[in-house]
């Protein structure tokens, strides 16, 4: 039934949108997904792609397979059904697509919470959580890689296992995840480290090793394709330096063209060589951290705190921000005619969801990690992906959305606390 209702919520997010929209720019990165997922499976390898628009170039985005930095695999995912099919189709299969693959991933969730918990009110609780967040429902109707990546880390987490057959298609399955969104490209070393530490050194080494042969395959199919087609040599992306530099800067993300300012002024060159822009990042971001290493690491944390306690979607969301209610409420009196005013308000009760929703997660989150401790052979994995991700995002730049995907991970054990919680609440009433 929960399924069905995670099925049905976001099939009327889907049909509720309009699907004859243009490729103008909207201030996000759908225009640019949808240019180069088209660009990519029609085979347009370089120049100005007609019936694209941006509002810097409205006769047609300009395209370089060359030096894309992004892995390919969401912008496949986007680019076949507009090479199939007319722009209005394209967008309403490519949703609906999304909104399959957002059931599915509640379904995920639930079969992760059951496993970790082995109680099925644990794994109802996180599935709910989940299939209701008007976050997750949202998500699937917009041209964003979250909803594939997020499907994608979940049912590799699924399939974690010390079995052959259930390590190879881990491997597989995180493979394709990095050619959706290279952060992960490191996590697999983890994976292979909790299966040492739970199968010993012997049949543990032979099962990390398979693990991290096969998701190098799948990785470096990329790799070989580069090379074969653009003489270029790329690992899933090549994102990483450039957002190491981002987070080193002082104002942070101001747009690309303030950031070509800034490694302009920082380096004294702006390369358009795809490699050579890399060494220029590095380059800037080692002299912004070594010239104030403490105030860089104070940015840092309070980039990926901020990041953290700002759920992710409410933008998507008509109607004013929450917190910028709040600020006005407690300025102009507090009077409780206000508080009516702003649960009338658009938007007020979706967003106010995504909060609770959010913090609950984050909060049960933390504490059924630690109430699962002796569980930490089926717990450890999942624990470790929210790990990696923070830390990532520590040193690299931070924001609701890049945080977004560990939202699931953080609602399994949530679950787990919520349910242990009504255990011992139902027991003291007894």
């Amino acid at each position: 039934m929960i399924f069905l209702l995670a099925l049905l919520l976001r099939l009327a997010a889907v049909f509720g949108e309009q699907h004859d929209i243009g490729y103008v720019s909207d201030g996000g990165d759908s225009p640019w997904y949808l240019a180069h997922g088209y660009a990519l499976v029609t085979g347009f390898d370089e120049g100005r792609l007609p019936g694209f628009a941006i509002d810097e170039h409205p006769e047609g985005m300009v395209i370089s397979l060359r030096g894309l930095t992004t892995p390919p695999l969401f912008l496949l995912f986007i680019g076949v059904p507009q090479a199939l099919l007319p722009r209005e189709a394209a967008i309403l299969l490519l949703r609906l697509m999304q909104a399959l693959v957002g059931t599915l991933s509640v379904w995920l969730v639930w079969r992760l919470a059951r496993a970790v918990a082995g109680n099925e009110r644990a794994a109802f609780i996180a599935a709910l959580a989940i299939a209701i967040s008007p976050a997750f429902i949202v998500e699937v109707t917009r041209v964003t890689s979250e909803s594939l990546y997020v499907f994608l880390l979940l049912a590799a987490l699924a399939h974690h296992s010390h079995r052959r057959e259930q390590v190879t298609v881990t491997g597989v399955l995180l493979g394709l995840a990095t050619l959706t969104r290279a952060v992960l490209l490191l996590f697999p070393l983890a994976l292979a480290l909790h299966l040492l530490m739970v199968d010993g050194r012997r049949r543990g080494l032979r099962r990390a090793l398979l693990l991290l042969a096969v998701y190098s395959l799948v990785v470096g199919s990329w790799t070989v394709y580069s090379l074969a087609r653009w003489d270029r040599f790329v690992i899933a992306g090549e994102g990483a330096a450039a957002f190491l530099y981002i987070g080193a800067l002082e104002q942070g993300w101001r747009g690309p063209q303030e950031t070509d300012r800034q490694l302009i002024e920082d380096t004294g060159a702006l390369p358009e060589e795809p490699l050579a822009r890399q060494a220029s990042y590095l380059q800037g971001a080692q002299q912004r951290i070594a010239a104030d290493p403490a105030g860089y690491l104070l940015r840092r944390l309070q980039e990926l705190a901020d990041a953290a306690l700002q759920p992710h979607g409410t933008a998507y969301i008509d109607g004013p921000p929450l917190r910028l209610m709040a600020q006005e409420w407690w300025r102009e009196g507090r009077s409780p005619s206000e508080v009516l005013r702003w649960i009338t308000s658009e938007g007020f009760w979706p967003r106010l969801l995504i909060y609770v929703l959010h913090f609950v997660g984050l909060s049960a989150g933390l504490a059924g990690i630690w109430l699962s401790r002796r569980r930490w052979r089926r717990t450890l994995p999942l624990a470790a992906c929210i790990a990696y991700t923070l830390s990532l995002h520590l040193a690299l730049l931070a924001n609701p959305r890049y945080l977004f995907p560990i939202l699931p991970l953080c609602q399994v054990f949530a679950g787990i606390a919520l349910q242990q919680t009504w255990e011992k609440l139902k027991a003291s009433r007894t």
